[in-house]
């Protein structure tokens, strides 16, 4: 592992998923850029952000995501009603969200259990969102999907004593 990649993942916490995916090789230390890319962008508020991962996170059944992104989630200002109202089987109208928040959610949702998105709300998110900030949304939708699948498929256990932090 390079000295890059140490300082990267000694930023973030020495990880169960980092560990898992250093095996990748060099691959891995772009895909920790991106990373740290999508979790310091100002472009999309850290508040909306969490709220997509944590969204991903219950839609893909990974529960590695949910236990170290629900904590950040709730230090940018998520309760308990919003917590619950985005679990898979939460209802997301229960939640209180902002109508941009909504929509992000019900694009995620969308997304992520048809693979698509329709014309309609599209144009909603459009209407809130400008290209950037809709981009990098999509963005975290997929970062967030994928790697729930890489960790729902190599079976990683949840970090008891290691959790998460954002990157300066």
């Amino acid at each position: 592992m390079s000295d890059e990649v140490r300082d990267m993942v000694a930023e973030r916490g020495n990880l169960n998923v980092y560990r898992a995916l250093a095996h990748a090789g060099p691959p891995f230390a772009g895909w920790l850029l991106a990373g740290r890319a999508a979790l310091t962008s100002e472009v999309v508020p850290v508040r909306l952000r969490e709220l997509v991962i944590v969204r991903v996170g219950h839609l893909m059944g990974c529960a590695y995501e949910l236990a170290q992104h629900t904590p950040v989630a709730e230090r940018s200002g998520l309760g308990p009603r919003q917590l619950d109202a985005l679990a898979a089987d939460g209802r997301l109208t229960d939640g209180g969200f902002t109508p941009t928040e909504l929509t992000m959610l019900e694009m995620t949702t969308e997304l992520v259990t048809t693979a698509s998105v329709t014309p309609g709300l599209l144009d909603r998110a459009r209407e809130l969102l400008d290209d950037e900030q809709l981009l990098e949304v999509l963005m975290i939708i997929n970062r967030w999907s994928g790697l729930a699948l890489m960790i729902n498929a190599l079976d990683v256990d949840i970090d008891t004593d290691h959790h998460f932090s954002l990157p300066h």
